[in-house]
């Protein structure tokens, strides 16, 4: 099912590669190289990366004594990245694969020899691993750490090369599976065929030897993990990638063929489409496990190797539509006990944290009211009650605070009034879905005055157009600031929509997806939901030109929502609404009449366009 996501690039190779994991990340070109780039630390922030550590500069194959220098095309998919080579005089065909576990502070790399000729041979595989171990913090000269340079060592009974920082306790390890047992290990001053990238690394090469049948292929798996703290647990890192790694993988491409079956679009334009399904791996890359348990999105790849950060309610809120509720839940449960555990004071929150969960930034009136807001609108779309009652402790300090901070409301700055707005709203859904008194909340609301209507500005980014004409039911323009985003991404990964203000460095930055979800959601498909009440306003367009669309088990609440839309005439559209449980009403206006009419199991509606 993951393959008809998947996306060959033959052009552009020196745009990012990059493989992800929750417990680590793999950042190169699409050309399978590793080269210096970066700004936080300048030309090191590419590599493989785990947690807060990086590990190595990158990993290097030669075949044959032939250095695998340029791939001939790079093939992206949710779970993996593959590089194909064509060694055309030595009659071999060479994939390189690798993934990124969940939860493993590592990679694996599967390497596929086929042979072209008709008679069996011998092949040679040399794998060399180019260490660069350390954290952006030791490498800026903070927390009084101080970077040293890389040791290592081959062990001849664990078959593995091991490494460490000399300074500090962070150690790596690379090596084969259990059946490919090592021919020759050294230390190369360079790696071959390729010289050496910047840093302080060490370079530890492996030789094996591989038997392919004539015309047949044979592969190895080869493994890298680091961050650790020491050899005996890198030891046991590469023992359980060696047992496990086949099931590691296995289900990690089960986990994201259910993820990628949610909220799944098809739409005339295949680009759009691609994009809108594609955030769902977007997403999954940039989301992290915390050591002390929970899990939250990284605010950029790879610059800024932290979490929550710039635009964390924007980029959050996104997941929403894509059937991620409860992985929101679980990001503002994790918020909540990071900022009790730091101690900060009531009703403020963390702005910023690190990989390892230590609060780097604290938040201002601004994010707690983006908080209550974004808790509001994951109650609108999950209807639960108790995730409602336990935010509500939070909900009601983060309020208290702008109270005292606004004098009751009063005084509220012009650059926070609009996130105030939203705090209201939300404080007071949040308290009546607990069976509590919102009406004051609403009073402080209405006293601050309705909010004025936008203006596009001339020179405004696509995301906000995007938005402006989407709500203005300008489903056309709208369309056209979409394919604008679209097209500026990534090449060759769809689902890599950048923002106008991103910084030099940032490949990825979580809040870029919220300016083409949010219109694509509420603008084309129609959907606002309120999970509560289990009830949809329901206003989908659909562009001139287009014969239809459908998006599959969109989640919203309890239920799987289906939508599909069928044009009839050019001026008029079919709509129906599959809802997977009963009870379910929506709210439309109908031959320019406003209705609420019964799901049962699913609705038509003949709209004007």
């Amino acid at each position: 099912m993951l393959s008809k996501y998947r996306v060959y690039c033959y052009d552009q190779l020196d745009s990012a590669a990059i493989t992800a994991g929750s417990g680590a990340v793999l950042i190169g070109a699409q050309n399978g190289l590793f080269p210096d780039m970066g700004y936080a630390v300048a030309g090191e922030m590419g590599g493989l990366w785990a947690g807060e550590k990086k590990v190595a500069d990158g990993f290097f194959f030669a075949i044959d004594d032939v250095p695998l220098v340029t791939a001939d095309a790079c093939e992206q998919s949710p779970a993996a990245t593959a590089f194909h080579y064509r060694m055309q005089e030595e009659q071999l065909h060479i994939v390189r694969r690798q993934f990124i576990p969940d939860g493993v502070p590592g990679c694996v790399i599967e390497l596929t020899v086929e042979n072209l000729r008709a008679r069996a041979r011998m092949v040679e595989v040399s794998f060399t691993v180019r260490t660069d171990i350390l954290s952006v913090a030791a490498a800026h000269g903070e927390d009084g750490l101080e970077l040293g340079r890389d040791v290592g060592e081959y062990d001849e009974k664990t078959q593995a090369f091991y490494a460490r920082d000399s300074r500090n306790p962070w150690h790596a390890v690379w090596g084969a599976d259990a059946d490919n047992r090592a021919l020759q290990a050294d230390l190369p001053a360079e790696v071959y065929g390729f010289g050496n990238t910047l840093g302080k690394g060490v370079n530890g090469r492996l030789f094996y030897r591989l038997r392919v049948a004539g015309g047949g292929q044979t592969t190895m798996r080869l493994f890298i993990a680091g961050g650790f703290s020491s050899r005996s647990k890198a030891e046991d890192m590469l023992a359980a990638l060696r047992s496990g790694s086949a099931e590691m993988t296995a289900g990690k491409q089960e986990r994201l063929e259910k993820a990628m079956e949610m909220s799944a679009a098809v739409m005339p334009d295949e680009l759009l489409g691609r994009c809108y399904n594609w955030t769902k791996i977007y997403s999954d890359w940039l989301t992290r496990s915390l050591p002390g348990g929970g899990c939250a999105l990284c605010t950029d790849l790879p610059e800024h190797p932290a979490l929550y950060g710039e635009g964390w309610a924007r980029a959050m809120g996104s997941l929403l539509p894509l059937g991620g509720a409860k992985k929101v839940q679980e990001m503002l449960r994790t918020l909540v006990k990071i900022s009790e555990e730091a101690q900060l004071a009531p009703g403020r929150l963390a702005r910023s944290v690190s990989l390892s969960g230590r609060v780097l930034q604290v938040g201002g009136p601004k994010e707690s009211a983006l908080f209550v807001a974004l808790v509001h609108k994951t109650l609108l779309w999950s209807g639960d009650a108790q995730f409602a009652a336990d935010m509500l402790p939070m909900t009601g300090l983060c309020m208290s605070y702008l109270r005292r901070a606004t004098r009751s409301f009063d005084d509220v700055r012009q650059d926070i009034i609009d996130e105030v707005r939203l705090a209201l709203a939300g404080q007071a859904y949040v308290l009546e879905m607990t069976g509590a008194d919102g009406s004051e909340c609403l009073l402080a609301l209405e006293k601050l005055g309705p909010a004025p209507q936008p203006v596009l500005a001339a020179d405004a980014p696509q995301e906000k157009a995007a938005a402006y004409h989407g709500r203005h039911g300008h489903v056309e323009q709208m369309i056209g600031c979409l394919q604008k985003m679209a097209k500026a991404g990534l090449p060759g990964l769809p689902g890599a929509l950048r923002a106008r203000d991103v910084e030099p460095g940032v490949l990825l930055a979580s809040r870029a997806a919220a300016g083409f979800i949010w219109p694509m959601t509420e603008d084309l498909f129609g959907l606002r939901p309120d999970a509560g009440k289990k009830e949809i306003a329901f206003a989908p367009h659909t562009p001139i030109g287009w014969d239809g669309w459908s998006i599959s088990r969109v989640r919203i609440g309890g239920a799987d929502v289906d939508v599909k839309a069928e044009r009839l005439s050019p001026s008029s559209v079919r709509y129906t609404l599959a809802a997977s449980e009963p009870g379910w009403s929506v709210r439309a206006c109908v031959s320019g009449e406003e209705k609420t009419l019964p799901v049962d199991g699913s609705i038509s509606l003949v709209m004007g366009d």
